[in-house]
C-alpha cells in the first residue's frame, strides 16, 4: 500500500479542526461510493474509519484549536482498492504504534469512547503511518476483493 506518489489523486476534502466538520465526511463518502461503485459494506467501513481517525486528530492533536486544517485525499491506485490519505500538522502521533486495547470479553466490559484505534484496525484493510516534516500522514486502505489486513 505504500504510496510513492505515482497514483493520481482523484478527490480531496479539506476540513477545519472542528468536530462539526466531520459531518461532511458521510456525504462525501456516499458521493464517492456512488461514482466509484463502492459496495455498501466498504462504504460503511470507510465512514467509520475516517470519522474515527479525524475525531482523534481533532480531539487529541488539535485540542481547542478550531483554525487548523486536515486534508483527506481519496485515490483508486488499482481496481477494487480504495485509499484515503489523511494529512495533518498536529503533534506527531503514530496510531499504529499505540498499545493495543485489551480484548473485550463481554458487553459489560464495553465502554463508550476509546475504541477508535480498534475500529481502524478492525474495519480497514490496510493502515500505514508516515511522519511528515510538520505533522502526520495516515493511509487507510479498503479492498472490495476481500481483506488485505493480515490481522483479520
Amino acid at each position: 500500500m505504500t504510496g510513492n506518489g505515482t497514483h493520481q489523486i482523484q478527490e480531496r476534502l479539506v476540513l477545519r479542526s472542528r468536530l462539526s466538520d466531520i459531518a461532511q465526511v458521510a456525504a462525501w463518502i456516499e458521493d464517492l461510493a456512488s461514482r466509484y461503485g463502492i459496495p455498501g459494506n466498504v462504504e460503511f467501513a470507510m465512514k467509520l474509519c475516517l470519522e474515527e481517525a479525524l475525531s482523534n486528530v481533532i480531539r487529541h492533536g488539535y485540542p481547542g484549536a478550531q483554525d487548523r486544517f486536515i486534508t483527506v485525499r481519496f485515490t483508486v491506485p488499482h481496481d477494487a482498492y480504495f485509499l484515503f490519505i489523511v494529512d495533518d500538522d498536529a503533534p506527531l502521533f503514530n496510531p499504529l504504534a499505540a498499545p493495543a486495547l485489551p480484548v473485550l470479553n463481554s458487553l459489560e466490559e464495553t465502554r463508550v469512547g476509546g475504541q477508535g484505534l480498534r475500529f481502524l484496525h478492525q474495519f480497514a484493510d490496510a493502515l500505514e503511518y508516515e511522519q511528515l516534516p510538520n505533522g502526520n500522514r495516515l493511509r487507510i486502505g479498503f479492498s472490495t476483493a476481500g481483506s488485505t489486513n493480515p490481522q483479520k
